[in-house]
C-alpha cells in the first residue's frame, strides 16, 4: 500500500476534480477539500489536479485516492509493513492503520463525489423510531485493540454506522426491526487480522450480535512454488451497491474470515507473492500477482489454490533513473467496482522480474522509486494465459508524457497550466517526482506576463489571469527542477512553447492547450540508462494538442547534444524520420539532450532535458558556485545500531553555506561505491534545512521506521557505509553535491548475558561463569543467535570499587556460549564485555554479584 502523495495542508479552495478527498486527520477537526488551489506570490493563482489529495496519518503513514477508484497507502518506512482496514459506504471511504501502531489512530475518510457514490443510502438511525439497540462484540479473542462494525440492511443493502472508535471487542447500534448482514474487522499491529461476518434479524427486542474468532478460517492464495510467500495481500468483501469492508497492506501476515453464505456478497482476494527473504536492496526475481474471488459462498476452507502454468507470465524490465535504487512495483485488480488499495513487492533495478499475473484480470498498475516520490503510472493490463511479450519500465531518457487527465488548457477565459507530468520515461508511460518544483512564466505577444510562478509541486497548476477576446501570440516557459537520492538522471526539464489562443477559444468544459509534445529515445543505453562511448541512435517524434492542426506537418526541426549541461551543443545531423547519430565521448559524465518542433499553426517547441542520460565517464563529486557543506554527523556521532525490529530511527545533519543563502538539501546512506552500491538507505522524507543566519543553514535529515529485515534483507550489509550529501543556493546559482562526505558503521545489535555459579561460594573455591554473545539477523529468521568464534574480556569488580578490571579473554562456541573458570577470592561483580566488531555492535552484560564466604 505504497506512493501516497503528502498531504497538500490547510487553507485550500476551489478544485473541479473528478473525485475529491475529504480529510478528516483527527477528531473534531474540520474536513479540509484537498485538491484544491492555495495561493501563490506572482500573477495568477495555483490550484490542485486530481490525484493531489492526500493526508498523513498520526503514524507517518499516508493515504491518496487515485483516479477517484482507488486507494495507495505509503507506509512511513516506504514499505508495506502494517496492515489498514479498508471500507466503503455510501460513496465514503475510511482507512485505518492497525492498532498500537500510533499515537493517533484516527481513520482518515476520504469521501467520493456523488457521480461515484454508492448507490445506497446510508440509514438516519441516531432519530429513527421503532429502533431497538444491537451490541455487537468480537468473542474469543486474546486481545482487541481495535476493530471496526459494518451493518447492511441484507434486502435494501443499505448501510447502518456504527461507531467503533472506542477499546475493547464491543459497539453498539440501533437498528429498525429487519434482517441484517454484518462484518467485524479486528486487525491489531503485527497480528492476524480477521474479517468476521453475521447475519442476524432484529425484531421488537435489543439483542446481542457474536462475532467469534473461533470461526474464521484462514484465507488466501496459494501457488505450487514453494520458493514463494506473500508480501502483501488485500482480502475485502463487496455487497451489493458498492459497499466494502476488508483489509489490504502488510507482508506476510495472516489473514482470518468467517465461512458463510450470503447472495450478492463477495470475498475478494489480491495476493502478491515473491521469493521468501527477498527485501528492498534484494528484491525478489520473480513476483506473482494473483486474484481470486469467492462469490455469494465463502467454503470453510478459503484457500484458492493455482498452479503456476495456469498463469500468464511475462519478464517485465526496471530501468534505473541513472543510479541504484529500490523500486516496488503496486497493482490493484479491476472487478467494475471501486476495488481497493494498490499492493506490491520490492523489484529488481537495472534488472528484470518475472511476473505471473492471473490471467484475464485487468491490473492498474504504478512503479515507484527510491522515497516513493518518484513514480510511473502504468495503464491498466490484461494478460491471456501463457507467456506474452514482456515490458520495459523505466528507461531513460526520463521526461514529459502526456497522460490521460492532464495537461494544460484554456478555461473560462484563463490559462491552467499543468506540465506536472515530467518524469515519464521513454516508452512512453506517465511519471511523477512529488519532489521537483517547478517554474511557468507565460507572455504575450502584447509584452503582457498573462502568468508568473514558481515552487509549484506535480500536483499543483498554475492559474493566469483573464486573456484579451483577441488571438494573440504566447510564449510559455517551464522549468523543471529535482535533486533527489534516488536518481540521477533528469535533474532539469526546460522547455519554451509558442502557440496562438485567445480567451473565447474555450468553452466551459475547457480546451486543451495547442502545445506540442516531442518525445525522445536513445538506442544502446543500459538498464541505468548509461552508454558507452561510441554511437548512440536519438530520435524523435512530434505531435501536437492543437485539434486545429495538421498533425502531418507537426514535425522535429532539430536535435542537439551537451556534454557540460547545455553551456555548448553540437547540432546533430536529423534525418527525415526525426533521428541522428551521436557519438558518445568517453570523458563524458552526462549527455544533456535538446529537442525543437514546429506545427502548421504557428507553434514551436525547444525542450531541453538535463542529463538525459550517463555517459561512459564516472562523475565525480561536483560544485558550482560558493555552496559548501560541512560539518556532518550521522547519528550523533555513534554507530547506527539496529536490532531486528520495525520502528528503529536516527538522525542525521549537516551545516550548508552560501553567500545567497540555502535552498535546501539532503542526503542518504549507501554500501560499497558510489556507483554501483550493493544497497541504500534513505530519509523517510526530505531533510529540512533550518536557516541559521542570511547564508548558513542546518539541514537534518530523519531515517525514521527503519525495519531491517525488510529494507536490508541480508546480515553481509552490515559494516561500513557511506553518506552522500548536496545542497543548492537560494539563488539558483551554486549547488555542491558530495558522495562521500562521512563513513558510519551501520552495525547489527549485539546482547551479551553472564552467570556465575555456585552463588555464594567458598573462598578460594572454583567459579563458573557462563555466558552467551548474540547479535540481530537482519534475515529471514529475526530474533538474535550466537555470534560464533568471537573474543570477548571476562571482568572482575571487587565490592566497594567502581572499574572493571580484565581476568582474561574468552572466545565463544560454535553457538555464540562462554564457559571459563576462575578462583574465587573476594566479593565482587563479575561481567562478559564485547568490544564490537566491523558488522556487530558492543555488548557488556550487567555485573553478576557473588557472594564469596
Amino acid at each position: 500500500m505504497n506512493g501516497v502523495r503528502r498531504s497538500v495542508g490547510a487553507g485550500l479552495c476551489g478544485a473541479v476534480l473528478t473525485a475529491s478527498v475529504l480529510l478528516a486527520p483527527s477528531a473534531g477537526a474540520a474536513p479540509v477539500q484537498a485538491g484544491e488551489g492555495r495561493a501563490k506570490a506572482g500573477t495568477g493563482a495555483v490550484r490542485a489536479q486530481a490525484g493531489s489529495g492526500g493526508v498523513e496519518l498520526g503514524n507517518g503513514d499516508r493515504v491518496d485516492l487515485v483516479g477517484g477508484r482507488n486507494l495507495r497507502i505509503t507506509a512511513a518506512d516506504r514499505a508495506e509493513r502494517t496492515r489498514y482496514s479498508v471500507a466503503s459506504l455510501d460513496g465514503r471511504i475510511t482507512v485505518r492503520p492497525s492498532a498500537e501502531r500510533a499515537a493517533d489512530r484516527e481513520p482518515v475518510s476520504l469521501a467520493l463525489k456523488p457521480a461515484t457514490a454508492a448507490a445506497s443510502t446510508t440509514a438516519n438511525t441516531a432519530a429513527a423510531a421503532g429502533t431497538y439497540p444491537v451490541k455487537l462484540t468480537i468473542t474469543h479473542a486474546d486481545y482487541v485493540a481495535s476493530k471496526l462494525f459494518y451493518v447492511w440492511d441484507r434486502r435494501t443493502w443499505t448501510s447502518y454506522p456504527v461507531n467503533s472508535d472506542g477499546r475493547g471487542p464491543t459497539s453498539s447500534v440501533k437498528l429498525p426491526p429487519g434482517d441484517y448482514f454484518s462484518v467485524a474487522l479486528h486487525s491489531d499491529w503485527q497480528q492476524p487480522s480477521y474479517l468476521l461476518t453475521q447475519s442476524f434479524t432484529v425484531g421488537s427486542a435489543a439483542k446481542t450480535v457474536s462475532f467469534d474468532e473461533r470461526a474464521a478460517k484462514e484465507t488466501g492464495i496459494r501457488t505450487d512454488d514453494t520458493t514463494a510467500t506473500r508480501q502483501s495481500a488485500a482480502v475485502w468483501l463487496t455487497v451489493p451497491g458498492g459497499g466494502l469492508a476488508g483489509f489490504a497492506g502488510a507482508d506476510d501476515a495472516k489473514v482470518y474470515v468467517t465461512p458463510f453464505t450470503m447472495p450478492g456478497v463477495s470475498l475478494r482476494i489480491h495476493d502478491v507473492l515473491a521469493k521468501k527473504g527477498s527485501s528492498a536492496n534484494a528484491p525478489s526475481p520473480y513476483r506473482y500477482d494473483l486474484t481470486h474471488s469467492f462469490t455469494t459462498t465463502v467454503p470453510t476452507s478459503p484457500v484458492k489454490k493455482i498452479a503456476q502454468a495456469s498463469l500468464a507470465r511475462t519478464v517485465t524490465k526496471i530501468g534505473a533513473p541513472g543510479t541504484r535504487t529500490t523500486a516496488f512495483l503496486q497493482s490493484v485488480p479491476g472487478f467494475g467496482e471501486w476495488t481497493g488499495v494498490y499492493i506490491g513487492n520490492a523489484v529488481p533495478v537495472a534488472g528484470s522480474v518475472t511476473e505471473y499475473v492471473t490471467p484475464g484480470v485487468a491490473y492498474g498498475r504504478m512503479l515507484d522509486y527510491g522515497t516513493f516520490d518518484q513514480y510511473l503510472n502504468l495503464l491498466a493490463r490484461t494478460l491471456p494465459a501463457g507467456t506474452g511479450a514482456g515490458e520495459t519500465l523505466g528507461a531513460a531518457p526520463l521526461q514529459p508524457v502526456l497522460g490521460a487527465g492532464t495537461g494544460s488548457e484554456l478555461y473560462n477565459h484563463r490559462l491552467y497550466l499543468d506540465e506536472g507530468s515530467a518524469f515519464g520515461d521513454a516508452d512512453g508511460h506517465q511519471g511523477t517526482d512529488g519532489r521537483a518544483r517547478s517554474s511557468y512564466r507565460v507572455t504575450g505577444a502584447d509584452g503582457v506576463v498573462y502568468a508568473d510562478g514558481s515552487g509549484i509541486d506535480a500536483y499543483h497548476s498554475l492559474t493566469s489571469s483573464a486573456l484579451p477576446a483577441r488571438e494573440q501570440s504566447y510564449t510559455l516557459e517551464q522549468t523543471t527542477h529535482r535533486r533527489v537520492p534516488d536518481a540521477r538522471l533528469a535533474t532539469d526539464v526546460r522547455t519554451t512553447w509558442t502557440f496562438r489562443a485567445s480567451s473565447t477559444s474555450a468553452g466551459v468544459a475547457g480546451r486543451a492547450l495547442p502545445l506540442i509534445d516531442a518525445p525522445v529515445k536513445v538506442s544502446g543505453l543500459d538498464g541505468s540508462g548509461r552508454a558507452a562511448a561510441g554511437t548512440v541512435r536519438v530520435s524523435a517524434t512530434a505531435a501536437t494538442r492543437n485539434a486545429d492542426a495538421d498533425s502531418a506537418h507537426t514535425r522535429v526541426t532539430g536535435l542537439a547534444a551537451s556534454t557540460d549541461g547545455g553551456t555548448t551543443w553540437t547540432d546533430l545531423p536529423l534525418a527525415a524520420d526525426g533521428s541522428a547519430p551521436y557519438t558518445v565521448p568517453a570523458d563524458a559524465a552526462y549527455v544533456t539532450l535538446r529537442v525543437t518542433a514546429v506545427d502548421d499553426r504557428g507553434g514551436s517547441l525547444s525542450r531541453t532535458l538535463v542529463r538525459a542520460f550517463a555517459g561512459p565517464a564516472r562523475q565525480g563529486d561536483e560544485t558550482v558556485g560558493s555552496t559548501r557543506i560541512s560539518d556532518v554527523v550521522v547519528n550523533g556521532g555513534k554507530p547506527v545500531r539496529l536490532d531486528d525490529q520495525p520502528l528503529q530511527e536516527f538522525t542525521a545533519k549537516f551545516t550548508a553555506t552560501d553567500p545567497s543563502g540555502v535552498a535546501g538539501g539532503d542526503m542518504y546512506l549507501y554500501k560499497g561505491s558510489y556507483d554501483a552500491p550493493s544497497a541504500v538507505l534513505y530519509g523517510s522524507w526530505p531533510a529540512t534545512c533550518t536557516k541559521v543566519d542570511a547564508t548558513t543553514a542546518t539541514c537534518t535529515a530523519q531515517f525514521a521506521y527503519i525495519q531491517p529485515r525488510w529494507i536490508f534483507g541480508r546480515n553481509a550489509l552490515a559494516g561500513t557505509w557511506n553518506t552522500a550529501a548536496w545542497a543548492e543556493s537560494a539563488d539558483g546559482g551554486g549547488f555542491t553535491d558530495r558522495h562521500a562526505v562521512k563513513s558510519v558503521p551501520v552495525l547489527r545489535d549485539a546482547t551479551l548475558t553472564v552467570n556465575a555459579s555456585p552463588e555464594p561460594v567458598a573462598r578460594n573455591k572454583t567459579l563458573t561463569v557462563t555466558g552467551k554473545l548474540s547479535r540481530a539477523d537482519w534475515e529471514t529468521l529475526g530474533g538474535y543467535h550466537g555470534y560464533v568464534g568471537q573474543k570477548v574480556r571476562l571482568q572482575f569488580r571487587k565490592k566497594g570499587a567502581s572499574t572493571y578490571t580484565t581476568v582474561k579473554t574468552v572466545t565463544t562456541n560454535s553457538t555464540g556460549n562462554l564457559k571459563t573458570t576462575v578462583k574465587a577470592t573476594t566479593d565482587g561483580y563479575w561481567r562478559y564485555s564485547f568490544a564490537g566488531s566491523t558488522t556487530t555492535a558492543t555488548a557488556t552484560a550487567g555485573g553478576d554479584y557473588v557472594d564469596v564466604r
